[in-house]
């Protein structure tokens, strides 16, 4: 069987069995000792959920490491004497909004750099109860009943950036790494740039995304993605304007 580390790798067809509950007397232990990494999306569900802007959410919350496998800056959540700062005696402060990671558990994700995709693999953890309990899952059907389909919808254009980075030789300069910072994570900023600066008048933007993204932050971060892939990665998503 193949593996990450110790851990067995799965498709989407395989099975387990997890259930997780209060009832259970590791419940909540995961978030104590869980390393969180953040996407982008993750950031905005959180920074929204609680009301904050980008830099506030980043400054309290987070923590920036530089990834030298992948060669980005990367985001993760910050632990406190508690692990998790979103944990509570009563569960989750943000469970309706919580990270892919948490969706995720027990189940793990990684980036393939021989098949070129993700592949999930299971975190069979000793310390986990949930593993003992009777409820069987696919992985496809544990994806879907932790919400994971919709992050993953608005997390495939950061997964496609990491591939981009892993097909270029060199390194992000200053500028780029600044770049990549602003419109991954810090999207208020990335907003500013947008609306007051020359970059409505440089791209040729079509007037509907142009509103959407005034309206739906979703839609600007989206934006922001497409936007990497062109400066950074020369991929034809954005249009110059020609005059």
């Amino acid at each position: 069987m193949q593996k990450i580390g110790r851990w067995p790798v799965l498709n989407k067809n395989d099975s387990f069995q997890f259930a997780c509950h209060k009832g259970l007397s590791c419940f909540t232990q995961c978030c104590r000792r869980l390393e969180v990494m953040l996407t982008p999306y993750d950031i905005l569900r959180l920074k929204m959920a609680l009301r904050l802007s980008s830099e506030v959410f980043l400054e309290k919350y987070t923590e920036t490491v530089f990834s030298e496998k992948l060669g980005l800056p990367l985001i993760k959540l910050k632990r406190d004497t508690n692990g998790c700062p979103f944990l509570t005696a009563k569960g989750c402060q943000v469970y309706k909004d919580r990270p892919t990671v948490c969706r995720l558990y027990p189940l793990g994700r990684a980036f393939s750099d021989r098949i070129k995709k993700e592949v999930y693999f299971l975190i069979q953890e000793k310390e986990c109860l949930g593993f003992r309990e009777r409820k069987n899952w696919t992985v496809a059907s544990w994806i879907k009943a932790q919400g994971v389909e919709e992050y993953d919808k608005y997390n495939e254009g950061f997964s496609e950036l990491i591939f981009l980075k892993a097909k270029r030789p060199q390194g992000l300069n200053l500028k780029e790494s600044q770049m990549f910072f602003m419109a991954c994570y810090n999207l208020d900023a990335f907003r500013e740039f947008v609306f007051k600066s020359s970059f409505l008048n440089r791209f040729d933007i079509p007037p509907k995304r142009v509103k959407k993204c005034e309206k739906e932050a979703k839609a600007l971060l989206q934006l922001a993605l497409d936007w990497l892939k062109f400066a950074l990665f020369g991929q034809p998503v954005l249009r110059v304007k020609t005059s």
